[in-house]
Parts: C-alpha cells; structure tokens; sequence
C-alpha cells in the first residue's frame, strides 16, 4: 500500500511542478514579472522545477528531486509570508498549496522514491 501512496505522491507532485515550468518556460519574462523577479532567477527556476519533476516522476535521484522541490518552496513560501504579504489561503492568493507540495515532497525525500521507480541510483 506504501508503495502505491508513494506512486501517487509522485505524480500528483510531478504533474504539478510540470506544469509550472512549461508554463513558466512558455514565457519566462511574463512568469518574472508576475512574479517580481530577474528574468534569469525565472530561467532557473522554471528549468529547477521541470528537472525536479522529472526525477520525481522517474523516482530517479527522487530523494534529491524532492529536496530541490522543497527547497523552491520553502522560497516561494517566504516570497508569499515576507514579499507579497499572501494570507495563509489560497483563495486569496496564499501559500497552504505550496506548503502541501513542500510536505508531499518531504515524504519521498524521507521514504525514498519506493520499489516502482527506475532502479538507477534510485537511493
């Protein structure tokens, strides 16, 4: 059952970090300035992002993946508490979704990628 939930955790994850770095990727100068940051910190993050859910999906260096996926959102929780001033909820432009992905993160960074993953370096 471990196994499945960890599966899960995966794609739920990777398909979200997915999306934001396509998007972001799309139009990265647009995704910076929405964002208040330098057009090059968005090339890094959005490449971060899609990398990250790469291995996450793989579950190849999934323990690596999900702590470069944690440490993104520890930053973009602390843009939402310290730069944007965001409330706690998402209905009003919050950060309790990026804290989810931060913990759903943190269980593949703590348990491992789990045994349906590729089995390179999969530690």
């Amino acid at each position: 059952m471990l196994v499945i939930l960890l599966l899960l955790i995966r794609v739920i994850v990777s398909a979200t970090f997915f999306a934001s770095s396509v998007k972001k990727l799309r139009n990265v100068k647009a995704a910076a300035k929405n964002d208040g940051i330098p057009v090059p910190l968005m090339g890094i993050v959005a490449v971060a992002e899609f990398a990250g859910a790469l291995g996450m999906i793989s579950g190849v260096l999934g323990r690596f993946a999900a702590i470069g996926l944690m440490l993104l959102m520890l930053v973009t929780i602390s843009f939402h508490i310290f730069r944007w001033k965001s409330p706690y909820w998402a209905e009003k432009g919050g950060w309790e979704y990026d804290l989810m992905l931060f913990a759903l993160s943190g269980v593949v960074a703590i348990l491992g990628a789990g045994w349906l993953a590729i089995p390179i370096w999969n530690i």
